[in-house]
């Protein structure tokens, strides 16, 4: 089969990720595949290209230019052969899906809602949210094929936001092999030193990095000795810094700034207990792959959070932005190190039952077979 994904950008967001862990797994599967990109950032594309996937970035354009932008995608996916167009976020939806309203593009179109997009803090609320929204429900509808949400939460964002029904939920995947080997061990005994917590994902509100200062505030009061990890950069650098200094947490927390994946994955493989304190998330793909490392996970109950972290079973689920209730679960674990060590080992059978890459690369094609004329 010859595949054509469309996104907005090869950064190292979860969407991304997502993109490369089933585009390759495609590949391994026997199809064609390419991957066209509306703009920089790049930074997966040589990951992309070495598992045989080809990356194509469309001519500079911009992003309201959507009848050039579909224009240049329908080129691309008649040049290319596809029989599948599969967009990922939005400007690469809606243009993907004009395409194939106007007819220019005859391949199927299918479409991957990876966010919550339109829920209150997601984005900034006015006009132009309004026309997003507008414009998607429109286009959504009458141009794209088939639905793919990232999470029973995500489908149901976008069936009641948009008032699109016969969504298929397929849960982001990882590759075993990348979170396998002699370097991804256990970290050694924490009782003989302060444990390792992580933090993985953008320096942005919605990840709830304040919510961990306030939970590590607290269990500072309550004698515990921690060394923090905050993995990742973004635009509440700064103001997380200057709040790190003002409470005295300089000693504890590190901040690392953004860094590739295989080194997330070792600082993950390093952590006594991960923490995702998300406030809200449309799936929670740094908890899956702290999983797949059998890594201990205190998660939120946002979104699509309790989907990957079942609690009590593979991890534990404290309520968004409860600093007092997340500090409780990270106490817990430290207590308990055979419940963390349990949960963990759960966690990771469960990524291998429910989560591996080839089981979404099937239901992806399932879907891709079912087709489905223009709406």
């Amino acid at each position: 089969m010859k595949i054509l994904h469309v996104i907005e950008t090869l950064g190292t967001g979860g969407a991304e990720r997502m993109l490369c862990t089933l585009a390759s797994g495609q590949v391994r599967s026997g199809d064609d595949v390419t991957v066209a990109v509306l703009r920089p950032p790049l930074d997966l594309a040589c990951e992309l290209e070495a598992s045989g996937v080809g990356v194509v970035v469309l001519p500079r354009h911009h992003k309201w230019s959507l009848l050039y932008g579909a224009g240049r995608i329908a080129a691309l996916a008649a040049q290319s052969g596809a029989e599948v167009v599969h967009a990922h976020l939005y400007f690469a939806a809606i243009q993907v899906g004009l395409g194939r309203m106007l007819r220019w593009i005859p391949a199927l179109s299918v479409v991957t809602f990876h966010n919550l997009a339109y829920r209150t803090g997601a984005n900034r609320r006015g006009a132009r949210l309004c026309l997003r929204q507008m414009l998607a429900r429109l286009i959504y509808r009458f141009g794209i094929d088939q639905y793919i949400a990232v999470s029973h939460a995500v489908a149901r964002h976008y069936s009641r936001r948009l008032g699109l029904s016969g969504i298929h939920v397929v849960h982001n995947a990882v590759d075993l092999g990348v979170f396998s080997g002699p370097d991804r061990v256990a970290p050694s005994d924490a009782s003989t030193r302060c444990p390792n917590l992580l933090l993985p994902g953008r320096l942005v509100h919605e990840k709830g990095h304040a919510d961990l200062l306030d939970a590590i505030l607290l269990l500072r009061n309550r004698g515990r000795c921690l060394n923090v990890v905050l993995a990742g950069g973004g635009p509440l650098r700064a103001v997380l810094e200057r709040r790190i200094d003002e409470a005295g947490l300089r000693d504890s927390v590190r901040i690392t700034g953004s860094i590739a994946h295989a080194e997330l994955v070792t600082e993950m493989a390093r952590a006594d207990i991960v923490v995702v304190p998300s406030r809200f998330e449309g799936f929670g793909l740094t908890a899956l792959e702290a999983l797949a490392l059998a890594r201990p996970v205190v998660a939120s109950r946002a979104g699509g959070l309790p989907e990957v972290v079942e609690h009590e079973r593979s991890g534990l689920l404290f309520e968004p932005g409860d600093a007092s209730g997340l500090a409780d679960a990270i106490e817990r674990l430290l207590d308990n190190p055979a419940l963390a060590e349990k949960l963990g080992r759960v966690g990771r059978d469960r990524v291998v039952l429910c989560f591996e890459a080839e089981r979404a690369v099937e239901r992806v094609r399932a879907i891709y077979r079912a087709g489905g004329s223009l709406r």
